[in-house]
């Protein structure tokens, strides 16, 4: 195995790590840990193109209010996909499943989703530069805006 090939290796696992860690916090209620995966001008949104909140500290604010409206999350992530677009950048697509239990009482509901990332490698290892939500289902949510949908073909 060659030099590259095994950089490859420890590149997608640090990648792979970094999903993991954005779930692992939200899930603890730590939204000041879940942010430090972005870089510093990185950029969200869950509701498509017109939702972008951009900058670190700008989706920390708009994380901390949304995650107070829930006593408990449980995220899980699956099927990874990842893609390298040259030395320092990535692409990944990963399935979410993310189960919420709302402060307000009213009933717990789940979300089927994807990840679409963009990745950037920076000194402190691989940051998202772009995290896009796109729902492919939704069980008992209330209301809110609409999620932008995986767009799946017929």
């Amino acid at each position: 195995m060659n030099d590259n090939a095994i950089q490859e290796i420890i590149d997608r696992q640090e990648i792979t790590d970094g999903l993991h860690w954005y779930t692992r916090w939200v899930d603890l209620n730590r939204v000041d840990k879940q942010v430090q995966i972005f870089t510093e001008d990185g950029r969200i949104t869950f509701y498509g193109e017109d939702g972008w909140t951009v900058g670190r500290d700008n989706i920390e604010a708009m994380l901390v209010p949304a995650v107070a409206k829930y006593t408990a999350t449980h995220h899980y992530i699956s099927n990874i996909e990842i893609d390298f677009e040259g030395p320092n950048d990535a692409r990944s697509v990963c399935y979410l499943q993310a189960w919420h239990r709302p402060a307000d009482g009213s009933e717990d509901y789940t979300l089927r989703a994807q990840y679409h990332d963009k990745w950037s490698r920076t000194p402190v290892g691989w940051r998202l530069s772009e995290r896009r939500l796109k729902a492919a289902g939704v069980s008992n949510r209330g209301s809110g805006p609409n999620m932008e949908s995986i767009g799946r073909e017929s």
